[in-house]
């Protein structure tokens, strides 16, 4: 056996304290609702850890039926009644709520706010209006499928159909608001404070709002990365709940 020389030894030895660790790669699913605190707190989990966080964002009916049809995740965040219906594909225990938020009408930033404090002045807003947005029901949008709701329970549903603006997602669908493509949007809250050009103008009258409540959870996939507990203690720990609350989520202090 050639002996190994010390220029060698000093070589490999510098090559193996240089060469850094490997990160995890942590796979997580998110409804829109979160996607923007989220994304914030993904963003500094991976400047400060070099964890690589692979985000998929939708409704939480496509985000269920993505891992019910058998695609990975570590983490889910999504509506508490989403979660429920993936409880074999997580941890045992309860989901930890991070916060509740409710139904706002978005409008484009500057535009008029129309008055939607009482049932009666939202069905005359939403008949008078030249188009009505929200959350495509069949992507499974949690306020799409109440909107719709709403719409029967005020006896318009009919008149609101022809001139609706569907889309999969509060996200994309605010985004038709601030680019004029739609003179309001029926979302979360948080979705309208998470794209520039909408404001919120007011929010559904309390007899037909709906309060979601949005909670994290880690899977059985995810209970093996230890990069992705890491990353759900911060989700559900104080980095977390600030970044929810900022994003205007009523959060418990």
């Amino acid at each position: 056996m050639r002996p190994i020389r010390p220029a060698m030894l000093a070589f490999s030895v510098c090559a193996l304290v240089a060469t850094p660790a490997l990160a995890d790669d942590i796979r997580l699913f998110a409804t829109g609702a979160v996607q923007h605190s989220v994304m914030d707190i993904t963003a500094a989990f991976e400047a400060e850890t070099g964890n690589k966080v692979i985000a998929t964002f939708g409704t939480a009916g496509a985000i269920g039926k993505k891992l019910e049809a058998g695609e990975k995740a570590d983490i889910v965040v999504s509506s508490s009644g989403g979660l429920k219906d993936l409880k074999a594909l997580l941890v045992e225990g309860d989901p930890q709520v991070v916060g509740r938020v409710r139904i706002a009408i978005g409008v484009k930033s500057g535009a008029p706010k129309p008055d939607i404090s009482t049932p009666e002045k939202l069905k005359a807003v939403l008949l008078a209006a030249p188009n009505v947005g929200y959350g495509d029901p069949a992507s499974g949008a949690t306020t799409g499928i109440h909107f719709a709701k709403v719409l029967d329970q005020l006896g318009i549903a009919d008149q609101i159909k022809p001139k609706a603006v569907l889309r999969d997602g509060g996200i994309l669908l605010m985004k038709e608001v601030a680019e004029g493509r739609a003179v309001m949007g029926f979302t979360q809250s948080t979705e309208i404070n998470a794209v520039p050009g909408t404001e919120i103008a007011g929010y559904l009258p309390d007899a037909l709002q709906l309060v979601s409540s949005y909670a994290a959870a880690l899977t059985r996939e995810g209970e093996k990365n230890n990069a992705a507990k890491a990353l759900f203690a911060r989700i559900i720990g104080a980095p977390g709940t600030a970044a929810f609350a900022h994003a205007g989520f009523e959060v418990k202090k």
